[in-house]
């Protein structure tokens, strides 16, 4: 048999070999004038385990069902996580997904305190829809958590089963879940807003309603209870905006609150043609730190932007900038509403200014190169922009788009499509609905154009580039 050499071995195992101390044993000092061989210690690695990885290794690809076996065998009698994950991944390239699965239960099963092991285990059981061993995996798993984790996790369960495709199940799964949750003072309101996500989910609004009334009744200062009932201000405008009400009182004089709700509440109301009562709700509070009343400034301006007072917006900002002059998000936010207000010149000069300030932030350089695509100029500046902005972010469903759309402008099509089509996977988004529909049409399209339009409407229906884009083309979706 050939003699293996060590840059064969796949490079997982390399790194586990070069961790694990391997058990031959260990000799005395040689004070000692008869050498003592030492009972070696116990290690993740003898001789069998490495003869066992290497086979499992060499046989990978011939017979992945045998390596799998041979993995996982390791795996549950050393407890090592790498091993347990190379099993997922090796059932997982030869299209064996319950077989991961088996390998993820048995990661939990060994390392009952491992976070990524029930990760694993969780993902891999929405990917199979196997929605009832959903529940008891997650309530263990809060149940087992330090109390400040709870919060987060039970904030996962919608999350866990908004792929559920039978929605009851979902909601069974959720009750299952957050059960325990459901009854502890503690966690009662974040527990309830999340079943109320679920039940929003399956479309059982009437329920989802209830569960909002549970948690605002556990904690009205509660914003995930909050934020349920802003989620259903179309279904029961009057039973949410009570809710809503009573969170804002219970909050209106308690520190540093988070105003997240209060800002969510008052674009709800603005897009429903209440702009006057949106603004009432992001006036300063004395009870707010300096960065919550920051938030508050900057959601009013945005507001009065987005709903056709870009003057008064910039005026705000304007003040603002006066008393923080360094203060680089009012500067953005300035240099955007520069834009509506067709001041192209103070919009381009804050964004350099913004560059110069922080030459690492892609957000100016791709503001900056979309403002030029959009206008169809300078076209391969604005493509060096948003290229330099994708360096720095690669993954930012946005940055692709306006990447799209300068290559749409400079008539490479195909390309246009590719990006917008991967920025709209990544980010479904009523602007990248509007770009790419605008690429499809132009390719000769038009019902899948049509289609993308109608999601982003979906997503949208008052987006101003999207119903700006069906007036030009004159476009009924």
């Amino acid at each position: 048999m050939p003699r293996l050499r060590l840059t064969l071995l796949a490079p997982w195992l390399i790194g586990f070999l070069w961790h694990a101390p391997v058990t031959l044993g260990q000799t005395a000092p040689a004070s000692s004038d008869t050498p003592v061989v030492r009972p070696a210690q116990p290690s993740a690695l003898d001789a069998e385990l490495f003869y066992q990885l290497v086979l499992a290794e060499m046989q990978h690809r011939t017979d992945p069902g045998a390596a799998y076996s041979l993995i996982l065998d390791a795996a549950k009698r050393t407890r090592q996580p790498e091993l347990f994950r190379r099993a997922i991944e090796i059932a997982l390239q030869g299209r064996a997904p319950q077989a991961a699965l088996t390998a993820a239960r048995d990661w939990s099963a060994a390392l009952p305190s491992d976070d990524e092991a029930r990760r694993t285990q969780l993902q891999l059981l929405i990917g199979l829809q196997q929605v009832r061993e959903i529940g008891p995996l997650l309530r263990d798993w809060i149940r087992a958590a330090p109390a400040a984790h709870r919060p987060g996790l039970i904030a996962l369960v919608p999350a866990a089963l908004a792929r559920a495709t039978d929605r009851t199940q979902a909601v069974a799964a959720a009750r299952v879940a957050l059960e325990p949750s459901l009854r502890a003072p503690d966690t009662a309101a974040a527990a309830w807003a999340a079943l109320g996500r679920v039940q929003r989910q399956a479309g059982q609004d009437a329920d989802a309603l209830q569960s909002a009334r549970q948690a605002v009744r556990a904690d009205p200062r509660s914003a995930p209870a909050a934020l349920l009932a802003l989620e259903l201000l179309d279904a029961w405008p009057a039973d949410a905006e009570s809710l809503l009400q009573r969170h804002l009182l219970a909050t209106r004089d308690t520190p540093d609150t988070d105003p997240a709700v209060r800002i969510a509440y008052a674009r709800a109301l603005a897009e429903r043609g209440r702009l006057a009562e949106g603004r009432a709700l992001l006036q300063p509070l004395p009870s707010l730190d300096a960065e919550g009343q920051r938030r508050l400034q900057l959601a009013e301006a945005r507001l009065l932007r987005d709903h056709g007072h870009a003057q008064a917006a910039y005026d705000l900002l304007d003040q603002a900038l006066r008393s923080a002059p360094a203060d680089t998000d009012l500067m953005y936010e300035q240099a955007m509403t520069a834009e509506r207000l067709g001041r192209l010149d103070e919009m381009e000069r804050l964004l350099r200014e913004l560059i110069s300030r922080q030459p690492d932030d892609p957000q100016a350089y791709n503001a900056l190169g979309y403002a030029l695509a959009d206008r169809g100029e300078r076209l391969s500046e604005a493509k060096a922009l948003i290229q330099e902005a994708l360096r720095r972010a690669p993954e930012d469903a946005y940055i692709i788009d306006s990447l799209g759309w300068v290559e749409f402008r400079l008539g490479n099509l195909a390309e246009a499509r590719r990006l917008l089509t991967d920025a709209m996977q990544r980010r479904p988004d009523a602007e990248i609905a509007a770009h790419l529909g605008e690429v499809l049409w132009v390719l000769g399209e038009p019902d899948l154009a049509r289609a993308v339009w109608r999601q982003g409407l979906e997503l949208d229906r008052r987006h101003r580039t999207l119903t700006e884009t069906l007036q030009r083309l004159g476009v009924e979706p």
